[in-house]
């Protein structure tokens, strides 16, 4: 009897601890704390589902809700923008990653964009990777299709459209295969990054005794060029280059 009570308690163990780390289980469980306003035990659960290498959308704005809670604007606008970066047409992201950019110290004016560029970056986000690829996929069918149609065809005249339809048909797949892969690459990209710490110097090289060029503060989105031990050489919007420590910044 002893043993099977030891058995009983054992599978009674695993199920209950699963359900424990379960990613749903602790996203319903985070949610409720986050409305009962407990906002700090909220951030726990919720970094606990992303450590546990499950990731989505969802847990991300979350995240970055419950951190906005805490008057933590650098970690909100850093989970809003992991957000966006996996669904870039959320509307409610991007107002939540608007309201909290207003709560940052540096307002820094862009280098403005050509308009083939601004053009580009808007027709990749018009749809996510996975659509872009789905498309492709599509396309390719189709083009094998004509590619059949172009083989059995009885005459010269049908040869030809089908041939001529099958070479539109491969070239817009090579278009969309570019497309997918521009758009997955941005995605992947881990040049961006958020400064985290309340400020930071920027130094004209990886040195503590170079000169400081400026200063940026908590929440301010930086690109990074390069690497070089502890620090990391980075862009800001308006063009000004400098090297920063590591530790004050983290990755998108």
């Amino acid at each position: 009897m002893k043993k099977q009570y030891l058995f009983l308690y054992f599978l009674v163990f695993l199920f209950t601890n699963s359900n424990a780390t379960n990613p749903s289980v602790l996203f319903k469980q985070a949610n409720k704390t986050y409305r009962s306003g407990d906002y700090a035990k909220a951030i726990e659960l919720y970094e606990q589902i992303l450590k546990s290498s499950y990731s989505s959308p969802s847990v991300y704005f979350n995240l970055g809700n419950a951190y906005y809670k805490q008057d933590d604007f650098a970690h909100a606008i850093l989970n809003y923008e992991r957000a966006k970066k996996m669904n870039s047409q959320d509307d409610d992201v991007l107002f939540n990653l608007k309201m909290a950019n207003l709560n940052t110290v540096d307002k820094i004016e862009p280098v403005p964009q050509l308009f083939y560029e601004i053009w580009w970056q808007n027709f990749i986000n018009s749809f996510e990777t996975d659509k872009w690829a789905k498309i492709s996929i599509v396309c390719l069918w189709l083009t094998f299709i004509l590619a059949i149609l172009y083989v059995f065809a009885g005459s010269i005249t049908f040869r030809k459209i089908w041939f001529v339809s099958a070479f539109f048909g491969i070239s817009g797949f090579l278009m969309l295969l570019f497309i997918t892969y521009s758009s997955s690459t941005q995605i992947n990209s881990n040049k961006a990054a958020i400064i985290i710490n309340a400020s930071a110097y920027v130094k004209s090289s990886p040195d503590e005794k170079s000169t400081n060029l400026f200063m940026l503060h908590a929440g301010t989105r930086i690109e990074i060029l390069d690497q070089l031990q502890n620090w990391k050489k980075i862009k800001i919007a308006n063009g000004n280059v400098g090297w920063i420590l590591k530790e004050d910044v983290e990755i998108i």
